[in-house]
């Protein structure tokens, strides 16, 4: 496909592979702009139902909203073999690389940037309460699906939520999913253990997965199959873990110790009862954001 030109796009590298798409950066012949295409073979959606309706879900949902945090969809067209939406393109990355990136270039004794932390997460948390204000739920909320623009003079980079195909429109008056999606590390323990969930909250933990990764510098729930662990002991550790452990609790080294403020706002997002689990709403107000501006969006 490289060099080859679709309309008026021309391809000029490869930027991932999914599990039934392949995203290219391509460029606007006419322009000169720059985007990213994510390309579905039509053989696959003509003969599997769920990807059929998870592209239907999701162009129908990017095509919806519009909001600074999230990947814009430009367009949608054919070719004779493939299902093409045409997105805005990102340039910096996934934050899974720039969350590895900045707890890599630590210097031996230095402290996480709690600040920067702080106005990345709250682009999420609003972000995520400006869609489910608007009934929608994302579901698969995870370091890999959410990208860094370099596009601003701030420096603080800007978060762009992607990958909607498993994101569904909520019935207020029932909100209870069934379907078990997502990625593994960051499921709640309602989807776990398949009692019925509401989205809205299992976004919430998916984001307390995500902020402990970016204090951190990698997940709080993880398993090891080199070591011959089976996902089922994953599972185990998200359903009986009262509290995440951090750190600085067993290396005893202060560089790696996190503000109790930051970690109060991580115990409330990993609430196992979501009943209890803290709302989005109510994140702001905790004592970790008191030095913040808390409508913080990167318009």
């Amino acid at each position: 496909m490289i060099g080859k030109t679709i309309w008026k796009f021309r391809i000029q590298k490869l930027l991932g592979v999914g599990a039934f798409s392949k995203v290219y950066l391509v460029e606007c012949t006419e322009t000169g702009k720059k985007y990213a295409i994510k390309m579905i073979s039509k053989d696959r959606l003509a003969h599997d139902s769920r990807i059929r309706s998870s592209i239907d879900r999701e162009v129908a949902i990017l095509e919806y909203i519009d909001h600074p945090n999230v990947v814009h969809l430009d367009c949608t067209m054919e070719t004779e073999h493939h299902f093409c939406l045409v997105l805005e393109h990102v340039d910096g990355g996934e934050l899974y690389d720039y969350v590895e990136k900045l707890h890599k270039n630590l210097t031996p004794g230095q402290t996480v940037d709690e600040m920067l932390i702080k106005r990345l997460f709250l682009q999420l948390v609003n972000v995520m309460i400006w869609l489910h204000e608007k009934h929608i739920v994302h579901r698969d909320l995870k370091l890999e699906n959410i990208l860094i623009s370099s596009a601003t003079d701030s420096d603080v980079p800007v978060l762009k939520l992607s990958d909607f195909g498993l994101a569904r429109v909520i019935e207020v008056d029932n909100p209870i999913l069934r379907t078990r999606c997502g990625s593994e590390e960051y499921a709640a323990p309602e989807i776990i253990q398949n009692t019925g969930y509401d989205g809205r909250k299992t976004d919430t933990w998916a984001l307390g997965v995500i902020l402990y990764a970016l204090l951190v510098g990698y997940l709080p729930f993880m398993y090891n199959p080199a070591r011959g662990e089976k996902v089922s002991h994953l599972f185990y550790r998200i359903l009986s873990s009262s509290q995440v452990k951090w750190p600085s609790e067993w290396t005893k080294d202060p560089s790696r110790s996190i503000s109790q403020e930051a970690k109060d706002v991580v115990n409330s997002l990993l609430t196992r009862q979501p009943d209890k689990r803290i709302d989005l709403t109510e994140v702001k107000k905790m004592a970790w954001f008191n030095d913040c501006d808390l409508d913080v969006d990167m318009a």
